[in-house]
């Protein structure tokens, strides 16, 4: 039987552990684009993954550092990030103009790749760290 892994590191090990496929994906699919499509769906598609995973990771410090000093506020934080994301993410989408070489194929599918790999990463995490982080 294989050893489980389990994260000692807390809410570190989620980010460590949720970054590491979401960047690996995210570079393969900007790949893939690349040699499909063009330099640009390539690019386009590595920028939009890239942008998820920063707001993903940047939740995730945030819940850290705020976990470390005032664990009864990281639930909320928590929730509050991930509307934060949601909303930067609604901004970005309809209010800045999107650069001429933007390929919004690649964009929006190298987006939605690094957001699944992110959301099964962090939950398989989560999952694996040990209990002492809930109390």
């Amino acid at each position: 039987m294989a050893k489980r892994y389990v994260n000692k590191k807390g809410w570190w090990g989620i980010l460590l552990h949720a970054s590491w496929p979401t960047l690996l994906a995210t570079g393969l699919i900007g790949l893939i684009f690349h040699l499909v499509r063009s330099s640009e769906a390539g690019l386009s598609a590595l920028t939009a993954g890239i942008a998820v995973w920063v707001l993903s990771a940047v939740s995730v410090v945030l819940i850290a550092v705020i976990w470390k000093n005032h664990r009864n506020l990281a639930i909320p934080v928590a929730m509050g990030a991930f509307v934060a994301k949601m909303v930067i993410l609604g901004f970005l989408l309809t209010v800045v103009p999107p650069p001429e070489w933007l390929h919004t194929t690649g964009a929006a599918i190298g987006a939605l790749v690094a957001i699944i790999v992110w959301q099964v990463a962090e939950v398989v995490a989560f999952i694996n760290t040990r209990r002492l982080i809930y109390s």
